[in-house]
């Protein structure tokens, strides 16, 4: 699936890409019933919380066959193939589970910010894609993002823990205003099945889901394979120690995985 000239533009000037019903209700629901499996595991790719609540979900392809049709799929490896001019492989691969009624927030970062002084990535050659397997509304914990911030660079951050997760490049509030002033603030929101394509170094954030409703994003974070990391100091699940180009799957790859685990109609 490639991106048209419209939608380049789009992410280019805004720094993200919101694509509504990318994947259909089909495929996202067979990806949604495989997360109390993969959150049930004792995994060192599954943290917690310190009171012992899932958080996240890293490296789902080892021990999902839905997810790792989904690391491999056009709709996603294909516009970011374009986006970056290049192939890529996955530096990260994870769920962030947002429950009813929970207390995970993520403060305002960049990402590649975390990826470079971290890990040292060599330039913002990476992105994030994010696939919604509930519907995203104001009230269950959306991204928040400050569109145009991407053109601003690698932001000033200092390197914090993070409750169950590795640490990462905080954005101070005196950076966020200044930011938000700028460009204001927008929170992509839509059905389950909606892509979000998002640039490295855009400014992000998310607030507690204090719905009764779920709220599980799938994100890849995608490298190009010349762009690789230079420092192998975090577990390989934070940040991945291989690189292993992406070679789309077929397009129907997820769907005819859910209607075999369907079985006969």
């Amino acid at each position: 699936m490639l991106l048209n000239a419209e939608q380049l533009e789009t992410y280019d000037r805004e720094g993200y890409l919101e694509i509504p019903a990318l994947f259909s209700a089909e495929e996202t629901a067979v990806l949604r019933g495989d997360l109390a499996r993969i959150f049930s595991l004792d995994r060192p790719e599954v943290p917690r919380s310190e009171s012992g609540v899932p958080l996240l979900a890293h490296r789902l392809e080892r021990y999902s066959e839905a997810f790792a049709l989904l690391l491999r799929h056009p709709r996603m490896v294909e516009p970011a193939m374009q986006l970056l001019d290049g192939p890529v492989y996955s530096h990260q691969f994870k769920i962030v589970t947002k429950p009813p009624f929970g207390k995970l927030d993520l403060p305002w970062h960049q990402d590649y910010g975390t990826w470079h002084a971290i890990d040292e990535m060599p330039e913002c050659q990476a992105m994030n894609f994010a696939l919604f397997l509930h519907d995203v509304n104001e009230f269950n914990g959306p991204i928040i993002l400050i569109p145009r911030s991407h053109r601003d660079g690698v932001l000033d951050a200092p390197v914090e823990a993070l409750d169950g997760s590795s640490a990462f490049a905080k954005l101070s509030n005196e950076t966020v205003t200044r930011l938000v002033a700028a460009h204001g603030m927008v929170a992509p929101k839509g059905v389950a099945g909606t892509g979000l394509f998002f640039h490295g170094c855009m400014a992000h954030a998310s607030a507690a889901n204090i719905s009764p409703l779920p709220r599980d994003n799938v994100y890849s974070s995608l490298n190009r394979t010349d762009n690789g990391i230079r420092n192998f100091g975090r577990p390989e699940f934070y940040a991945n120690h291989q690189i292993e180009e992406l070679i789309p799957l077929p397009d129907d790859c997820l769907l005819r995985f859910a209607r075999e685990q369907s079985g006969p109609t």
